[in-house]
Protein backbone atom coordinates (compact mmCIF):
# COMPACT_ATOMS: atom_id res chain seq x y z
CA UNK A 1 0.00 0.00 0.00
CA UNK A 2 1.62 3.04 -0.71
CA UNK A 3 1.90 6.51 1.44
CA UNK A 4 -0.90 8.49 1.33
CA UNK A 5 -0.06 10.85 4.14
CA UNK A 6 1.68 14.36 2.96
CA UNK A 7 2.75 16.97 5.12
CA UNK A 8 1.20 20.81 5.34
CA UNK A 9 4.70 22.10 4.59
CA UNK A 10 4.79 20.19 1.35
CA UNK A 11 1.80 21.10 0.42
CA UNK A 12 2.37 24.44 1.21
CA UNK A 13 5.45 25.16 -0.78
CA UNK A 14 3.60 23.33 -3.65
CA UNK A 15 0.57 25.40 -3.75
CA UNK A 16 2.89 28.69 -3.39
CA UNK A 17 5.29 27.50 -5.71
CA UNK A 18 1.97 27.17 -8.32
CA UNK A 19 0.61 30.26 -7.27
CA UNK A 20 3.70 32.31 -8.09
CA UNK A 21 4.06 30.81 -11.84
CA UNK A 22 0.43 31.22 -11.94
CA UNK A 23 1.25 35.58 -10.87
CA UNK A 24 4.09 35.51 -12.83
CA UNK A 25 2.37 34.92 -16.66
CA UNK A 26 0.29 37.75 -15.49
CA UNK A 27 0.99 40.93 -17.18
CA UNK A 28 1.71 42.31 -13.63
CA UNK A 29 4.47 44.22 -12.11
CA UNK A 30 6.91 42.51 -10.03
CA UNK A 31 4.97 41.33 -6.15
CA UNK A 32 6.53 43.22 -3.60
CA UNK A 33 6.72 42.18 0.24
CA UNK A 34 3.38 42.54 0.75
CA UNK A 35 2.00 40.60 -1.75
CA UNK A 36 4.57 37.87 -0.82
CA UNK A 37 3.49 38.15 2.33
CA UNK A 38 -0.41 37.82 1.50
CA UNK A 39 0.46 34.90 -0.62
CA UNK A 40 2.47 33.00 2.15
CA UNK A 41 -0.81 33.77 4.24
CA UNK A 42 -3.03 32.02 1.99
CA UNK A 43 -0.87 29.33 1.23
CA UNK A 44 -1.29 28.24 4.85
CA UNK A 45 -4.91 28.04 5.11
CA UNK A 46 -5.15 26.30 1.66
CA UNK A 47 -2.66 23.90 2.60
CA UNK A 48 -4.33 23.49 6.12
CA UNK A 49 -7.65 22.77 4.17
CA UNK A 50 -6.31 20.62 1.66
CA UNK A 51 -4.55 18.49 4.15
CA UNK A 52 -8.16 17.76 6.01
CA UNK A 53 -9.83 17.08 2.55
CA UNK A 54 -6.86 14.33 1.91
CA UNK A 55 -7.46 13.05 5.46
CA UNK A 56 -10.98 12.47 4.96
CA UNK A 57 -10.83 10.97 1.44
CA UNK A 58 -7.99 8.53 3.07
CA UNK A 59 -10.22 7.43 5.59
CA UNK A 60 -13.21 6.72 3.25
CA UNK A 61 -10.50 4.91 0.54
CA UNK A 62 -9.74 2.42 3.57
CA UNK A 63 -10.96 -0.67 3.81
CA UNK A 64 -13.32 -1.44 6.72
CA UNK A 65 -12.26 -4.47 8.60
CA UNK A 66 -14.05 -4.55 11.64
CA UNK A 67 -17.12 -4.95 10.20
CA UNK A 68 -16.14 -7.63 7.44
CA UNK A 69 -14.51 -9.26 10.58
CA UNK A 70 -17.80 -9.13 12.55
CA UNK A 71 -20.31 -10.04 10.04
CA UNK A 72 -17.90 -13.53 9.29
CA UNK A 73 -18.13 -14.12 13.40
CA UNK A 74 -21.81 -13.60 13.60
CA UNK A 75 -22.17 -16.36 10.66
Amino acid sequence: MENKKVSKKALRSLLKDSLQQSIGHLELPKPNKKVKKIIDRTTKKMAIEFSHLLKKEFKRSKPKKAKTEHVAHAA
